[in-house]
């Protein structure tokens, strides 16, 4: 699978699961933004199932959470 077939199947699943979330899709990674319950979730969930996903948490920015493709 291509990595931009991959990229949109996990956005799509993501989507379908947590609506209300924000998918920002960049070259190499894709960036989802939500409240910190939700992301709390969707780590969780992606932590058991993906190699490189990076939680953000920095005072400077919004909370956010990294899944490199």
């Amino acid at each position: 699978m291509s990595k931009e077939k991959l990229q949109n199947q996990i956005i799509n699943d993501l989507k379908n699961d947590f609506p209300n979330i924000i998918v920002e899709k960049e070259e190499t990674s894709i960036v989802i933004k939500a409240d910190d319950d939700t992301l709390w979730e969707i780590f969780d969930i992606l932590y058991k199932g993906l190699d490189d996903v990076e939680f953000n948490m920095d005072k400077d920015e919004e909370n956010h959470i990294i899944i490199k493709i």
